[in-house]
């Protein structure tokens, strides 16, 4: 895979990135962007800033780590956006441990692991947003 970016299609997936840590924000979009499969179409910190860039650029998907400080955060955002944004689909990524929650369990969204494959991240979210 090529280091730079590659041109994204227009009917590429628009995603957002929600993760506590701007690394990992910006691994993800440069993940991503190496792809040439998926547009980043915006990044945010903690609950209010993920709630204002989905109103701002409204994403056919987002990338969460519901841990935003803490779980219940990241649970009240994913319940917040399923009810707000009935259509948008939400994939949920960290190393585990975000699984098997009763309350991520009751909302419809996708899973990748932190540690997965660009391939992998790919998959999950065009899996999400256009399923076959």
């Amino acid at each position: 895979m090529s280091l730079t970016p590659r041109p994204v299609p227009p009917d590429a997936p628009r995603v957002v990135i929600v993760d506590s840590d701007r690394r990992v924000q910006q691994s993800l979009s440069d993940l991503l962007g190496l792809t040439g499969q998926i547009a980043v179409v915006g990044h945010a910190g903690d609950v209010r800033a993920a709630l204002e860039e989905v109103e701002r650029v409204h994403p056919d998907v987002v990338l969460v780590d519901p841990r935003l400080p803490d779980i219940e955060a990241g649970i009240a955002l994913i319940a917040g956006m399923s009810r707000a944004w009935p259509s948008l689909r939400i994939v949920l990524t960290g190393w585990g441990d975000t699984q098997g929650h009763a309350q991520l369990d009751a909302t419809p969204t996708g899973y990748v692991s932190k540690s997965g494959t660009p391939e992998e991240f790919v998959t999950a979210i065009v899996e999400a947003c256009c399923p076959a």
